[in-house]
């Protein structure tokens, strides 16, 4: 068939040429969407315009009068899902840029595709070479200044954990945000629609337990849609998703190709595409708690202020006892969730989203931009930015179960991205020292440099300033510069550092009542693994910024988890 020649519309049947097919041109995909109707061609003189069944009839006729004046127009009505396939499909290249690259126009000041400005490059060049010059002239000195970078770390965790535990009536406290949410006792036709995004590349293995896991939430299917988000060429995910048994109110929304080829790309494709008034993430390995949703939809109805952007939900493990890695995992994950998150959110500090099970206001979520699809840690980045522009994030008491990477490759390569992440978002944030002190306040920096700049940093330290301790302890040295106590008191940082980071994770344990809470006193050889994530992330900052590392699922399922409710609300 030529090029040229006339093909059947499938929104309308009738049978169009080429150039008509491309009569919108000249009017943004996303307005299209947003304001619901799509011309598709021509009878006759009149122009055929395709009108989504989700708009209002009145305000598309006013709407096509003013992009299109004097133009003779023929409404046909189509369905929603079909309406939006069709934008999709003919306006493929210029949706795959806008959700790559709008928020970086939009956002040049958030956006990690940016890179560094040249005080920071100057910056980190400059503690490069002076650690260089510590390391060769005075290592006694880099040994105590490392020392005490862990010190200071450890410290802002304790302090934090603390501040979980406290009281919420004390003054200039804000209320527990993660003690347990009632679920609210409304009406379904006056819940909010909620959209779940699920985005998935190379994921058939658990296709099936995945949309199994999904359809037990218990929401309004009515008020309800998911979103399971597909690279175009994935077709291997697309077929498992197809033989899944989908529920009504769920469907494939294919990706067009592009980079970069990440989570948060697709991520605002789904944006671009939701109906919901409060949209959630969900990975392809996580099962979220039957009654989240309707957990998070009271969290947003009891907000006062109008500045909540977002609730995030905890995150454990299914398969925490597969092995001793997965175990230290669960340990680890017990103390961010469990104490580090909620005592953010009760002492009102900026918090770092997980990459699941954040519940946001869609309408805030657009205007801060969605999401960077440049920075691989964008959720970390996306609670920081809510922040920065006036907003606020809280935990709430639910639980998503997720499966733990239970391999040290896999995990090894998780950690970079996350780690590399950190750095970018750090970067990001402070390209204006200034204005981030003005968005942050002394308080909000206690997230940014005391939890995403510190635990990379940590990491990278934490391996030079042992082999140092060591050496001196041996009697190698090759500078007396510095020397003196800097053994008896590194050697004494490290090792109330090291007490202190055990006992914070044997406490977080503990109140979770895990059987093997012991084995946070392990937790030293778990770093061991940080230690290689923490370099790697490092060479790929400088090297390549953006490349996404992806984790394996599938060896755990998580099909056998226990629900409390007999069944769903329909």
């Amino acid at each position: 068939m030529s090029d040229d020649a006339p093909v059947m519309c499938p929104l309308t049947g009738l049978r169009i040429s080429p150039d008509q097919m491309r009569s919108s041109a000249g009017i943004p995909a996303e307005d299209l969407i947003v304001e619901g109707w799509v011309p598709v061609g021509k009878d006759g003189d009149a122009l055929v315009v395709a009108v989504s069944t989700e708009a209002d009839p009145d305000l598309v006729a006013r709407r096509v009068r003013s992009r299109l004046p004097g133009q003779l127009v023929v409404r046909v009505t189509v369905g929603h899902v079909e309406f939006q396939e069709y934008v999709l499909r003919t306006h493929r290249t210029e949706i795959a840029d806008q959700i790559a690259n709008k928020f970086s126009r939009t956002h040049p000041e958030f956006s990690a595709k940016a890179g560094f400005t040249r005080w920071q490059g100057a910056l980190g060049a400059l503690a490069l070479f002076t650690s260089a010059v510590l390391l060769v002239l005075a290592p006694g000195v880099l040994l105590v200044i490392m020392a005490g970078i862990f010190l200071a770390t450890t410290l802002v965790k304790v302090i934090l954990s603390i501040g979980s535990l406290l009281p919420s009536a004390l003054p200039g406290q804000r209320p527990a945000s993660a003690r347990p949410t009632k679920v609210p006792d409304m009406d379904a036709a006056s819940l909010p629609f909620y959209t779940v995004l699920v985005p998935v590349y190379d994921e058939a293995a658990v296709m099936s337990s995945l949309v199994a896991g999904l359809a037990k939430i218990w929401y309004p299917h009515d008020r309800l849609e998911i979103l399971f988000l597909i690279e175009e060429h994935d077709t291997v995910t697309k077929e498992a998703a197809l033989a899944a048994d989908m529920a009504p109110y769920m469907r494939i929304v294919e990706l067009p190709p592009g980079a970069p080829q990440t989570k948060p790309r697709s991520c605002n494709l789904g944006l671009l595409l939701a109906r919901g008034d409060l949209v959630t993430v969900f990975d392809a390995e996580d099962r979220p708690e039957p009654d989240q949703l309707l957990k998070a939809a009271a969290a947003f109805a009891a907000d006062e202020d109008g500045k909540l952007a977002c609730v995030q939900a905890r995150l454990f493990f299914y398969n925490a006892k597969r092995n001793l890695l997965t175990r230290q995992y669960e340990l680890e994950y017990s103390l961010r969730y469990g104490m580090i998150l909620p005592g953010l959110a009760r002492l009102g500090l900026p918090i770092p989203l997980g990459g699941t099970s954040n519940h946001l206001r869609t309408d805030v979520l657009r205007a801060v931009g969605g999401w960077d699809a440049w920075n691989v840690t964008e959720d970390a980045d996306l609670g920081m930015r809510c922040r920065a522009l006036g907003y606020r994030v809280d935990m709430i008491d639910t639980v998503t179960w997720e499966e733990a990477t239970s391999t040290p490759g896999a995990w090894i390569r998780q950690r970079t991205r996350w780690l590399k992440g950190f750095m970018i978002t750090v970067l990001v944030h402070t390209r204006s020292p200034l204005r981030t002190l003005r968005r942050f306040k002394p308080s909000g920096m206690v997230t940014l440099l005391g939890i995403l700049a510190a635990s990379p940093l940590m990491f990278l330290t934490q391996p030079v300033a042992t082999v140092l301790l060591l050496l001196a302890s041996l009697g190698v040295g090759w500078s007396s510069l510095g020397d003196g106590a800097h053994i008896s008191i590194t050697g004494t940082i490290l090792v109330v550092a090291t007490v202190l980071n055990v006992g914070i994770t044997l406490v977080a344990a503990m109140f979770r009542r895990m059987a093997y809470s012991h084995l946070a006193c392990l937790l030293p050889g778990y770093w061991l693994l940080y230690w290689v994530a923490a370099w790697r992330a490092l060479g790929q900052l400088i090297r390549s910024p953006f490349t996404w590392e992806k984790t394996p699922h599938g060896r755990d399922t998580g099909d056998d988890l226990p629900h409390t409710r007999e069944a769903a609300v329909s």
